[in-house]
């Protein structure tokens, strides 16, 4: 068995055999080759396939095919023969190629979709809050109507029902102060008004004492009204000084024995109008309150209940207790009463319910204003009952101590 007869033996089986997948290296023990139909196996190091020790195999590229090597060795005649079988897997090499294309593809129409999808997801999951951004625009230019309309339960719905609820407080809080700059102007308008009907009357009689030798009845009618109206006016800006210092005055509430405190308001009064006469009907306990802006309030519903011209020429004050741990403090008259239409308006800044009759009496329309703005001081409120021709009760409620 030489190395002749082998080569002469393999050409004449592949030369019948015609089959070109069929490839077959020989080598000898020194890796010298003896045959090889494998075209360009010379480049590869033939040297790390073969082995004697066990059968080898792997994948190489040859020129531009890739082969399967599987090695093995024979040993005939105590000589050892190495052979080498390779077989074309270039079809499993453009089959991988074709799919990875098809892949790349496959993953680019992924990519494109995925970016679409996440597109229209983020757009859906941001919706919301472009909504919010809008709406707070628009009331931050003025529109303070607007709201969000979100009513879905996640964390966006609660934020939307906070901003909504946020919005509801700007809107409050803004015709708050719309309406304290309508009350402010309309303060001001009676106020000036106030000012104006006496000044005017004041200067005419003044200017007719100036320029004219008036008579006796003439010249007193003239200079008590002067007089009147200054004394009015003297008042009146004296309750608009306590009106406007109450919104900084910081009130210390003390212990007030009610049956002292409105016994001494009574004297006072029925020494400055003994005409009409003030009772009192007081049950004996101690509130908390402050003497001087209580002795305004009740001075002021006093007042307010002589110019009522009672029927019995009386004006009752009453004190009790109530079920609820208060004092009741009520000012009781049987005069003209209020008209129904008028009750709920009574307590603004210069309302009169006749302001004829008001101007009069040296009325200004601020007595209850003031009543009320000291009673909410004391965390309590006016209250009025009244009826045409009948006769009314103005009450109020103190913290018993």
């Amino acid at each position: 068995m030489t190395d002749k007869k082998i080569i002469e033996y393999l050409n004449s089986l592949y030369m019948h055999t015609n089959n070109e997948s069929e490839l077959v290296a020989l080598y000898t023990e020194d890796f010298q080759q003896i045959y090889s139909n494998i075209g360009g196996i010379d480049t590869l190091d033939i040297k790390n396939i073969l082995s004697q020790n066990k059968n080898l195999y792997c994948l190489r590229k040859i020129g531009n095919n890739h082969y399967m090597l599987f090695s093995s060795h024979w040993n005939i005649n105590n000589k050892i023969i190495y052979i080498i079988n390779a077989y074309d897997v270039g079809a499993i090499y453009e089959e991988k190629d074709r799919q990875m294309s098809g892949i790349l593809v496959t993953d680019i129409i992924i990519l494109l979709v995925s970016t679409i999808a996440i597109f229209i997801f983020s757009k859906y999951i941001t919706r919301p809050i472009s909504i919010l951004n809008k709406t707070s625009k628009k009331i931050a230019s003025g529109k303070f109507n607007e709201r969000v309309n979100i009513t879905s339960k996640d964390e966006m719905g609660e934020l939307a029902e906070s901003f909504n609820i946020m919005a509801d407080q700007i809107e409050n809080k803004i015709s708050e102060l719309h309406l304290q700059v309508k009350q402010k102007n309309d303060f001001i308008n009676g106020f000036t008004h106030e000012l104006k009907t006496p000044m005017t009357a004041m200067m005419g009689y003044a200017d007719l004492l100036r320029l004219k030798k008036c008579d006796e009845d003439i010249s007193k009618k003239a200079l008590n009204y002067i007089y009147s109206e200054t004394k009015r006016l003297e008042s009146l800006s004296s309750k608009l000084m306590r009106l406007m210092s109450l919104t900084e005055e910081k009130i210390e509430l003390c212990n007030i024995n009610v049956t002292d405190f409105i016994d001494k308001i009574a004297r006072i009064e029925n020494d400055i109008i003994p005409d009409v006469l003030i009772v009192t009907s007081i049950e004996t306990a101690n509130v908390i309150g402050d003497k001087d802006l209580l002795e305004v309030v009740i001075r002021n519903l006093v007042e307010n209940a002589k110019k009522a011209k009672p029927k019995d020429n009386r004006v009752l004050i009453k004190g009790e207790k109530t079920e609820n741990k208060k004092y009741r403090i009520s000012v009781i008259d049987k005069g003209m009463g209020i008209p129904k239409e008028h009750i709920s308006r009574v307590t603004e800044d210069f309302y009169m319910v006749d302001k004829s009759r008001s101007r009069e009496s040296n009325g200004s329309g601020i007595g209850l204003s003031l009543v009320k703005k000291i009673l909410l001081f004391h965390k309590s409120n006016i209250n009025i009952e009244s009826e045409e021709n009948v006769g009314t009760v103005v009450y109020f409620y103190l913290d018993l101590v």
